[in-house]
């Protein structure tokens, strides 16, 4: 079994696009993968002094959304891993000076 991870940019909206990031053997890897782009888009985005819900207000507008699947029958986005919550996390992380 491959875990899969894709980006989706426009979620939930006429023209949402999909792309394939990677296909990785382990779910731990596909997922430092999801949060390495999550990760990227904070700290590109992140200017001084910007607060962590303005941050996590652009990476729900702008960002690209990444998912975990396993390439079997049970295409769901697999535990341990939710963008969302991640990138709200982060916003505050990376506001605060965390690395």
């Amino acid at each position: 079994m491959a875990f899969l991870v894709e980006g989706i940019v426009n979620y939930l909206q006429p023209g949402s696009e999909v792309r394939r990031i990677g296909e990785y053997s382990t779910a731990e890897e596909a997922i430092a993968t999801a949060q390495k782009m999550v990760d990227e888009f904070m700290r590109r985005t992140f200017k001084p002094g910007m607060n962590p819900e303005k941050l996590y207000t652009l990476y729900k507008t702008e960002g690209e959304y990444p998912f975990v699947f396993r390439d079997d029958d049970k295409t769901v986005n697999v535990p341990g891993f939710n963008h969302a919550h991640y990138a709200r996390v982060r916003a505050g992380e990376v506001c605060r000076g965390a690395r």
